[in-house]
């Protein structure tokens, strides 16, 4: 156990040193309140054994400022006064000390209080143990925010070790971004049970991070506790993310899918104004995937998939539909001419050359374009006019664009 003993007297002290030093405790030996205070700061021990009579700060101050930076972790303090100093021993007390000794000090029951003080303390680390190896950071904070106890856990989470957090607001801990300060740690407690919340952390580093909060108070006489437990969700937030991103995207191409698709057409289509849709299948993408396999025909997906989006933009949409198929929306291209254009630079672009399995390759690709309103007033009958269109282009010779023929005439 290591003892913090504040002491003027040398005389005084020098015998209870040696002693516990002789029951195998270390001892940091003080002569005042002030230098208990700073020696404390330095590093915390387990017993403060501490004179109420000493000069510069007595024991009753140093006592109240040791307690007061003891946070969630218990220290005994045990002072040490006259038998007839009654107003010493309860002011003493009420400054927060748990115990004290009379003078001149028995070491007979100098050692019983503290094996009894050992004692509790040993319950206080079996918890503390618990609570460090727990797999959730848990953080306790008073009434206002300012945190008690940090575990190690918290420590990993956040980067900030618990002795740069104890007596600090909780608040930094949470990011500014991360919308409204769960209501018990911003200060106010109007909830009673647990209050769970989903809300963006703060690590040391500058990250923002989703985390779920779990918080519950505890009502004491003394103030009541606020009890956190924090689990980052990173890696369930990212794998939420992929699922949903894959529900609405290719795998492969990482391009919106078919569902996607219909469901950002049927958006555009419903908002009525004009646009085009380009209806695109790859001429000469089965010769790649025969001769120099499916890696190859892969790769050269993704490579025509990011020469799409490079030429329409962010004014236009690209989806692979399946296979070798995709189409292209796009609000730019608004007349039959400005259609023809833009589907001779899409072809243009899938034409440039591509190193696939380190042999230089080329693709074409064969479009159909349809316009909404002209050659259809509802989704299917834009795609199967712009479907319709593209074969006809296949027909016709490949690698160019075909315009789709008017379904009816326009008032």
């Amino acid at each position: 156990m290591h003892v913090l003993l504040a002491d003027d007297s040398r005389a005084t002290s020098l015998p209870i040193q040696r002693f516990m030093e002789q029951q195998g405790h270390e001892v940091t030996y003080v002569q005042n309140g002030r230098l208990a205070v700073e020696a404390y700061q330095a590093r915390v021990p387990d017993l403060v054994l501490m004179d109420v009579i000493m000069p510069e700060m007595d024991g009753v101050e140093a006592t109240r400022r040791i307690k007061a930076m003891t946070g969630a972790r218990w220290v005994p303090v045990m002072i040490m006064t006259s038998l007839s100093a009654k107003e010493e021993i309860v002011s003493t007390l009420d400054a927060g000390a748990d115990d004290y000794l009379i003078k001149p000090v028995v070491f007979e029951v100098l050692e019983a209080r503290m094996r009894s003080m050992q004692r509790i303390a040993t319950l206080q680390d079996s918890l503390f143990a618990i609570l460090d190896n727990a797999f959730e950071a848990i953080i306790t904070t008073d009434e206002a925010g300012v945190v008690q106890s940090y575990n190690k856990s918290a420590e990993k989470i956040f980067g900030y070790p618990a002795t740069h957090m104890v007596g600090k607001k909780v608040t930094r801990l949470i990011s500014e971004r991360g919308g409204a300060v769960p209501h018990q740690w911003g200060g106010v407690s109007t909830v009673q049970g647990v209050q769970d919340e989903r809300i963006l952390g703060l690590r040391t580093s500058g990250e923002v991070f989703p985390m779920r909060v779990a918080l519950t108070e505890v009502k004491r006489q003394q103030g009541n506790l606020i009890i956190g437990m924090v689990r980052d969700v990173s890696e369930e937030e990212a794998a939420r993310q992929r699922i949903d991103f894959l529900a609405l995207h290719d795998s492969l191409t990482g391009l919106p899918n078919r569902p996607h698709f219909h469901d950002v057409h049927g958006r555009l289509h419903g908002q009525g104004r004009t646009y085009s849709l380009f209806f695109l299948d790859l001429d000469g993408f089965k010769p790649i995937n025969d001769t120099l396999h499916h890696e190859a025909g892969d790769q050269a997906l993704v490579i025509v998939a990011g020469r799409l989006r490079e030429v329409v933009g962010k004014t236009g949409f690209v989806a692979r539909l399946g296979g070798d198929e995709f189409v292209v929306l796009s609000a730019a291209a608004l007349t039959e001419d400005d259609s023809l254009k833009l589907g001779t630079r899409l072809i243009e672009a899938i034409s440039q050359p591509m190193i696939l399995n380190q042999q230089t390759c080329r693709l074409g690709a064969s479009i159909g374009a349809a316009l909404f309103p002209l050659h259809g007033m509802t989704t299917n009958e834009l795609l199967l006019a712009a479907d319709r269109a593209m074969y006809q282009a296949k027909r016709s010779g490949k690698g160019k664009t075909c315009l789709a023929e008017v379904v009816r005439e326009l008032a």
